[in-house]
């Protein structure tokens, strides 16, 4: 199932009155919830790693954050993408939304975690509120965050930079997809030049990095560099446009109660 078929899925099962897209105006509390795949969850400190590390990345200052790691779930993939695309995690996520199934949806961000391919795109797939990704093996080899980042004292998130490794690509990915779910798109990414390092954020990630990429400009202003011949780096944080729109976030999951 393509983006628009299962975004029209998505369309018709609200239109019938079964679920709905909210506002909350503010929002206080910026619920994410994880879920792992039988297979992901064979991993010592997957778990740890996501919550510690999403803590880090999704921690603004205009919202209390609650990250918790809500149960094993039984896919028939592996695959981060394509659990998602085909239709499966959002159908137990809509599911359990109206008490046909045992997942209880988190109100912003239903994430699966799959121990899927991380070495050919699509690695992950993401609609409103709801997303998945490979690489548990992966995260589960992360170190901590400020181990990774080294600095002395520990410098901010929004400053760090951290070489690119199969896990960490693997979390900036993860982290990626967070930001779909919210409404965050690819040009909400920055590519910056660095100390001569080319340095990408999440929402562009290692498309930056890849010349047949058509998207050529962030909505962050400015183009993003020639990244030939230069050293690359990666940034676990949002971009400065990016946490601009995240503090406008007003949406939510949930189920309809004014049927009719």
């Amino acid at each position: 199932m393509n983006r628009r078929a299962l975004l029209g899925t998505v369309g018709a099962m609200v239109s019938m009155g079964t679920l709905t897209y909210t506002t909350r105006d503010p929002v206080e509390t910026l619920e994410i919830g994880v879920w792992l795949s039988e297979a992901a969850a064979r991993y010592a400190r997957v778990e740890e790693r996501i919550v510690e590390y999403l803590e880090c990345v999704c921690g603004f200052d205009y919202w209390s954050l609650s990250v918790s790691v809500r149960g094993v779930v039984r896919v028939s993939t592996e695959d981060g993408a394509l659990v998602t695309s085909s239709g499966e995690w959002p159908t137990m996520v809509f599911d359990g939304a109206l008490g046909r199934g045992s997942i209880d949806p988190a109100a912003d961000v239903n994430l699966l975690v799959t121990d899927g391919q991380m070495h050919q795109t699509p690695t992950g797939y993401a609609l409103p509120h709801i997303g998945s990704v490979g690489g548990a093996r992966y995260l589960a080899t992360l170190e901590p965050y400020d181990e990774l980042v080294g600095a002395d004292p520990p410098v901010s998130v929004e400053d760090a930079t951290v070489p690119i490794s199969t896990p960490v690509r693997t979390m900036q990915v993860l982290i990626h997809e967070v930001g779909h779910t919210l409404g965050l798109a690819h040009d909400h990414g920055v590519a910056s030049v660095q100390d001569g390092v080319v340095v990408a954020t999440p929402m562009i990630s290692t498309y930056a990095f890849d010349p047949d990429y058509e998207v050529d400009c962030s909505r962050c202003g400015g183009p993003y560099p020639d990244t030939h011949n230069r050293p690359r780096k990666l940034s676990l944080a949002f971009s400065t446009c990016a946490r601009r729109d995240l503090r406008q976030y007003s949406g939510g999951l949930r189920l309809r109660t004014d049927r009719r």
